[in-house]
């Protein structure tokens, strides 16, 4: 099974890097190029200890290396401050249940990004690699709807376990200033651990048709997304963005190969952001607006997740409310940060540069699109929301770092954030 999906994966990325391949030979520069400037390189290092309310606390390091674009940074839009950087992260975390100290959650990645391929810097091409194990997910049932379980329950009751490797490559052409097109392939083995009497196997075996159906079986599988989609992209620097746009529309499709690949559906994905500086440095105002949308029947876990990242939930969408906390296959979310940069300051003749930002994220879920769910998801406007604030600091030109705390009415008391990268 894992050697067919491998011959499987095997063949889409060599099709794409082909592809990628011949479009770098077609691309001839205009002119003989320019005097090579000195190479310049930057390594950034940051250990963590921390983590969030969902997973407990740990430790584990962020970094990059990057080449960096000769001369000062670009004030063109959609301008990288870098010709490749290569980005790991490393995260592991401890956590007390039942009186007993568990792993939740340990995560390894490691991503290549080339932004400028081409000569003429038609083509950006992402290499992802990375391996997770989820101890401690949370299932409370299907909807928007869903309600917290008696207190009586057990915590391991409403949990289940996911390992999954993933093996991703996208490239992104460059079709005029400022539009895009992506093209990519998403690999994911997984491995679910569901235990007799959770939650989640009580609504496999007992729940209403509609919930067993989005549920599914359990067994180890591999799911393979192809994807494509449209990018209008006029951002500052897409590290740190003061202004300009980023919207996407993608679509993704799994086939349905029995035996090994037994998941067919479809995703739509659509995001907005905005970025605007009323204020140079002391005020940046940032918006993002997400759609997804799921069709046919993926594995149930996807209900709660959009971009391989919590959904309705967690540190990367609305935090506050706990990751998996809602499960459906249409999901709609904001958020809206207000940053402001205020001691800038050197280390050894590198950049830093120390921040806050005030934000609120809200959002809801549907069980599904093509029918109504009054009993899942409940009448009225059921918005699930975030408040909240935290610290920023940029290390560089290619390296952020974000602590974030934020309350909400399903939080208990609140949530908390640490992470590399900006939020959006």
């Amino acid at each position: 099974m894992i050697r067919a999906a491998t011959l499987c994966l095997a063949a889409t990325l060599a099709s794409l890097l082909l592809m990628v391949g011949t479009a770098a030979a077609a691309d001839v520069p205009p002119a003989p190029p320019a005097p090579a400037a000195p190479a310049r390189r930057e390594l950034n290092v940051v250990p963590i200890a921390g983590g969030d309310s969902d997973i407990g606390i740990g430790f584990g390091e962020v970094s990059d290396w990057a080449g960096l674009s000769p001369g000062p940074p670009s004030a063109v839009p959609g301008a990288v401050p870098y010709r490749w950087r290569l980005e790991s992260e490393a995260f592991i975390t401890f956590k007390t249940e039942n009186d007993t100290i568990i792993i939740p959650f340990q995560d390894y990645s490691l991503l290549l990004t080339v932004p400028n391929l081409t000569a003429r810097k038609r083509i950006r091409l992402d290499i992802r690699g990375s391996y997770t194990d989820e101890a401690t997910l949370k299932y409370y049932g299907i909807g928007n709807a869903t309600p917290l379980p008696a207190a009586s329950v057990n915590i391991r009751d409403t949990e289940y376990a996911r390992i999954h490797p993933t093996l991703s490559v996208e490239a992104r052409f460059n079709l005029a200033p400022a539009w895009f097109l992506q093209l990519g392939n998403v690999f994911t083995y997984n491995r679910l651990t569901v235990q007799p009497g959770t939650l989640l196997a009580a609504d496999q075996a007992g729940g209403s048709p509609e919930v067993r159906a989005l549920i599914g079986e359990f067994n180890p599988h591999g799911v393979d997304l192809l994807e494509v989609g449209v990018e209008y992209d006029s951002r500052d620097n897409e590290i740190v963005t003061h202004r300009g746009m980023f919207h996407e529309l993608k679509a993704r499709v799994s086939p349905q190969v029995p035996g090994w690949l037994p998941y067919s559906y479809q995703q739509l994905d659509a995001t907005a952001r905005f970025y605007l500086t009323p204020v140079p440095r002391w005020l940046s105002l940032s918006f993002r607006l997400v759609g997804d949308v799921l069709f046919g029947a993926p594995p149930f876990y996807e209900l709660a997740r959009f971009d391989e990242t919590p959904a309705i939930g967690g540190g990367k969408a609305v935090r506050g409310v706990p990751a998996q906390r809602y499960y459906g296959k249409v999901k709609l979310f904001e958020n809206f940060e207000a940053r402001s940069e205020l001691w800038p300051f050197h280390v050894k003749k590198k950049l830093l540069v120390l921040g806050v930002a005030a934000f609120f994220d809200a959002g809801r879920v549907w069980t599904e699109i093509a029918h109504s769910h009054p009993e899942l998801d409940g009448a009225g406007l059921g918005l699930k929301y975030g408040v909240g604030g935290g610290l920023r600091l940029q290390e560089g030109q290619t390296f952020v770092v974000r602590a974030d705390i934020a309350w909400s009415p399903d939080a208990s008391p609140v949530g908390a954030y640490f992470a590399a990268g900006e939020i959006f």
